[in-house]
């Protein structure tokens, strides 16, 4: 995974939630295809991010730890 600067973290989860993409459920079930109204960064943070959603590690994905320990 990519480690993300907070500022693209912060726009991305900001435009999740206006897009009513707002709980775990719909983060574990989005998919590459109904992400067209984001760009590619935005699609990878996302995918980064389902992806941790699953494993239970948020806060380490959020900090860019993920990258360095367990890998």
């Amino acid at each position: 995974m990519s480690q993300y600067t907070l500022t693209q973290s912060v726009k991305t989860l900001e435009k999740l939630f206006t897009n009513n993409i707002d709980t775990e459920q719909k983060i574990k079930s989005i998919k590459w295809e109904d992400l067209k109204q984001f760009s590619p960064l935005e699609k990878s943070f996302i995918m980064d991010l389902k992806e941790a959603v699953i494993k239970r590690k948020i806060i380490e994905f959020l900090s860019g730890k993920e990258n360095k320990e367990g890998r």
